[in-house]
């Protein structure tokens, strides 16, 4: 009896180590997979006051712990043809709705640290569909 009571607590320690393992590796994400941020963009120059010369900004506003929006993450955008292309449509208008998908590159720790994405594309965000009350 005890052989198969010590069995069984060290298959359901098995199974228990097993588990977490697994769900561990789903989380990891490749960081140079391409990632599609949503927020306003803005230019770096006219609206932050940030750099010397007219660059493109995103802005991301996330939500905290206690479900309130409460910090914001600039993400410059890195000068290629796709932003240069959309510089005009969406940056230096002041505040416009903008999804850019590309590839987020993080510089510095902490509060000195900068983000960077490189776009492949830029475009209006799709408009949320309203439901319809039956």
């Amino acid at each position: 009896m005890k052989t198969l009571i010590s069995n069984l607590c060290v298959a359901a320690l098995a199974l228990a180590i097993s588990t977490s393992a697994t769900a561990a590796e789903k989380k990891k994400r490749d960081a140079n997979a391409p990632r599609t941020l949503t927020g306003v963009g803005i230019c770096g120059k006219c609206s932050l006051g940030e750099t010397k010369e007219c660059t493109n900004v995103l802005q991301v506003t996330r939500k905290g712990r206690d479900g309130k929006e409460d910090q914001v993450i600039n993400y410059l955008i890195a000068d290629n043809d796709t932003s240069k292309d959309a510089h005009k449509k969406f940056f230096c208008k002041g505040e416009t709705p903008v999804s850019v998908t590309g590839t987020v590159a993080r510089d510095g720790k902490g509060k000195d640290a900068k983000s960077t994405i490189t776009a492949s594309k830029i475009e209006a965000p799709a408009k949320k569909k309203k439901k319809k009350d039956a």
